[in-house]
């Protein structure tokens, strides 16, 4: 169950929003849809505030527990199926996808292991991600199962494709979303 983000206009309107939020929290209930999720008294926030060339980005998170009746999703990281951090998984990501690319460079296919690995730790990659990354992170899903199926279908030139739309969407999901 999602909730659209709703985009406002104004300083006027941003505050009234903020105000009306910091209301429904201070009496320990957010409204989510048809209902309210209850907030703990103990709960955790983080705001951010990150100034970059093409302007400054706001943040503010929490985490609710989920809402009466609905069953928390299974958590990968706790049947051990993925790395534990987010950082860890960037990394090994990022070392199999250097792969991925010098295995092309050398005029040769991905082998099969390395795209095991890599749609692995894809998989790990977008069930770490934020809620606001979903569409990024279906189109990165879409462009490696692209890769992968060309590989073993050997294509090179779609693989070398692919490769090329997975490194502009890496290039533009740090520059949108870090």
């Amino acid at each position: 169950m999602g909730k659209k983000i709703q985009w406002l206009h104004g300083r006027a309107q941003l505050a009234d929003c903020l105000q009306d939020m910091a209301e429904q929290v201070r009496k320990g209930g957010f409204p989510f849809g048809p209902q309210s999720i209850k907030v703990p008294e103990d709960l955790e926030a983080r705001l951010s505030l990150k100034v970059k060339k093409h302007g400054a980005t706001c943040k503010l998170e929490w985490r609710l527990p989920a809402p009466e009746g609905r069953e928390p999703a299974v958590d990968p990281r706790q049947e051990g199926l993925l790395p534990s951090s987010f950082k860890q998984v960037k990394k090994e990501l990022a070392r199999t996808f250097r792969a991925l690319k010098q295995a092309v460079n050398e005029d040769a296919m991905p082998d099969s292991p390395l795209l095991d690995e890599f749609e692995r730790l894809s998989r790990a990659f977008t069930a770490h991600a934020e809620p606001e990354w979903d569409r990024a992170a279906r189109e990165y899903l879409g462009h490696m199962e692209n890769l992968i199926r060309s590989a073993r279908d050997g294509h090179r030139e779609a693989v070398i494709h692919e490769i090329q739309d997975l490194q502009t969407r890496m290039v533009n999901c740090h520059r949108d979303y870090k």
